[in-house]
């Protein structure tokens, strides 16, 4: 009855990273350009407003790997020119930057200052590199034919890994607004060259990856290179391979040419700073006459830009690649989000065949859903920026207009549950402030909402009725476990009760039987879903695992009225599962339900008739 929900990035202000506040450049608000001169042996931050590369003085930042900052010899020996560097924010506060190159160099490293936090030697021409939010590294390695991600998060040395088979690959970037890593390569069976997206299932620790399929495209030419984030749109990529340059669509899975001069061969690295001018960097012996850096095939001593156009060189410099120096994964990041759609299980167990679109807002990011003893089924949406709206389907299967019942938009997380009394409780989680409960009474019109929990570090909730009238709330603290709140059918709310101590649990989906017993799911990463019951003399069962499957991003639960507890789960890049558990406790197989990979948020509801809703939000639809 629980909607469930991947982590979400942020809305950011556009300043400078390091500083905060916008250099002078040749915009107001546009970034440095980090530059790796293999001339040097440093990573280079250069002010585009100053003409002249050649003078130091356009150099606003350097770092090097030294032994004082870490560095071991046999890192040292191959830390030279830079294949790939991107600032990141950290979670945690700070900023680091990942970056590899060829020789086999590849670190984690604090900025400014330029500290080691991770770094090993990986052989296979490493050609891009990615920090990724839970601190890990992702690397594409070309002659090795593999896209992984290290347990950088686990320690300055960590080695474990997961691993993609890539041929050729070229291109990592994490992608917060759909919550996977893109990567460009051969396909190793088929030899096709495509843009593709991995989902980094597993743990921090041990890291599994696994393509999202529904996400592949095939390039419209061969030998695919860089992808990067385009600054205005976060539904748009930056692809260069060996014969142009594209803007991708992630919604329509299309490719266009750029604007203007920048739809080039042979472009190593390609971006845009938030004026919209776009920075690329072209091996100078493609260039017509060849441009002045011989040293290799691949080099310039010049980083070029388009709207307006320009360039800027550092004589004797020899540069693959040039990056808009901005923390942030696109120099928007935004809220996951899509339309609502409903999907149908008769009572005989038939789910129809596809769903029906029941909102097209496409900006929601949560749903949770409850059914009433009139047979009404109730949706709750959460709006980033707008707040949490309400739309109802009555018993004969029609819809109603959707209406904002809180016009908070800072609102994250949303549940619901039914009583028998005809109301409809909404729970709604503020980042900060806690839990908060609004009504819906019998007759239609909703109460002012009133704070249940003051805990400002919740970051889940659900809800369930029992058929005695009680309400009862599930709330998430992330390194304390699972709480649980009574409200009695007097209204009084008892003090929250730890049910659940596993601070690394995730996700939380509540449903009561019509026996009385209070059945919670407990999402925990890298290890699948757990099961707890309540029962009706208000104990609780230790908890038992009710599906293995280790990728699982998100949960819901319901129950119908025969006593069967029914489970849909998030398979990011596969779908959505349902697992039925029988009145005897008998859990059945799993059951793909819905092919999309890109499912967001989940919600369930069991209807009063014996059929079953399943609700979905997939991105960008």
């Amino acid at each position: 009855m629980k909607s469930a929900r991947l982590c979400v990035a942020v809305l950011v202000a556009l300043a400078l990273p390091g500083t905060g506040a916008s250099p002078a450049a040749a915009a107001a608000g546009d970034y440095w350009i980090a530059a790796g001169d293999d001339t040097s042996k440093q990573l280079l931050a250069f002010d585009p407003a100053v003409t002249s590369w050649s003078d130091d003085a356009a150099v606003k930042w350097r770092w090097q790997a030294t032994k004082a900052r870490g560095f071991s010899d046999a890192e040292l020996a191959v830390a030279a020119g830079y294949s790939d560097f991107k600032l990141r924010e950290r979670p945690a506060g700070g900023q680091s930057f990942a970056v590899a190159n060829g020789d086999g160099f590849a670190a984690v490293v604090s900025y400014p200052g330029g500290a080691r936090q991770w770094a090993k030697v990986v052989p296979g021409n490493l050609h891009a590199a990615e920090l990724l939010p839970d601190g890990n590294i992702a690397l594409a390695a070309s002659s090795g034919g593999w896209v992984r991600v290290y347990a950088a998060s686990q320690g300055p040395n960590a080695s474990a890994y997961g691993e993609y088979p890539l041929t050729q690959a070229h291109a990592v970037l994490w992608d917060p607004s759909i919550q996977r890593l893109w990567v460009t390569g051969q396909d190793p069976v088929s030899k096709a060259h495509i843009l593709t997206a991995l989902v980094v299932g597993g743990t921090p620790a041990a890291p599994v990856l696994r393509e999202d399929t529904g996400r592949r495209a095939v390039l419209p030419s061969a030998w695919g290179h860089d992808v990067y984030g385009y600054a205005h749109d976060p539904d748009l990529l930056w692809v260069s391979g060996n014969s142009q340059v594209w803007l991708y669509d992630k919604r329509t899975r299309t490719f266009s040419p750029p604007p203007g001069g920048a739809d080039r061969t042979f472009v190593k690295s390609v971006g845009n700073q938030p004026s919209g001018q776009v920075v690329e960097t072209r091996s100078d012996s493609a260039k017509s006459p060849p441009g002045r850096c011989v040293a290799n095939t691949w080099c310039t001593d010049t980083v070029d830009f388009y709207g307006p156009d320009t360039s800027r060189t550092r004589a004797g410099a020899v540069f693959y690649k040039a990056r808009v120096w901005s923390p942030y994964y696109s120099v928007v990041d935004r809220t996951l989000h899509g339309t609502v759609w409903d999907r149908a299980r008769t009572a005989s167990g038939a789910w129809a065949a596809t769903g029906t679109r029941i909102d097209t807002n496409p900006s929601t990011s949560e749903i949770a859903s409850a059914v009433l003893p009139d047979g009404s089924a109730h949706v709750l949406n959460v709006v980033p920026g707008s707040g949490v709206w309400h739309r109802s389907r009555a018993a004969d299967g029609t819809w109603s207009a959707a209406t904002r019942i809180d016009a908070n938009g800072s609102v994250t997380d949303v549940s619901a549950a039914a009583l028998p009394d005809g109301t409809l409780h909404v729970q709604t989680l503020l980042p900060g402030s806690g839990i908060w409960d609004r009504v819906r009474a019998a007759d239609g019109t909703w109460s002012t909402a009133t704070k249940v929990d003051t805990n400002g570090e919740l970051t889940d909730v659900a809800a369930a009725a029992l058929p005695d009238g009680t309400l009862h709330v599930m709330m998430l603290l992330p390194g304390s476990g699972v709480w649980h709140r009574i409200r009695s059918t007097g209204g009084a709310w008892a003090d929250a009760v730890k049910i659940d101590t596993n601070g690394a649990l995730s996700r939380v989906a509540a449903a009561a039987l019509p026996d009385g017993t209070l059945h919670v799911m407990m999402l925990l990463p890298g290890s699948g879903v757990w099961h707890r019951v309540r029962g009706t003399g208000g104990s609780w069962a230790a908890a038992v695992k009710a599906d293995d499957n280790r990728d699982v991003s998100g949960v819901s639960t319901a129950a119908l009225p025969d006593g069967t507890l029914h489970l849909n789960t998030i398979v990011p890049g596969s779908g959505v599962w349902h697992r039925v558990r029988a009145a005897s406790g008998a859990w059945s197989a799993a059951q793909r339900v819905d092919a999309n990979g890109s499912v967001l948020s989940v919600s369930t509801a069991g209807l009063p008739d014996g059929t079953l809703h399943l609700g979905t939000v997939p991105d960008i639809s």
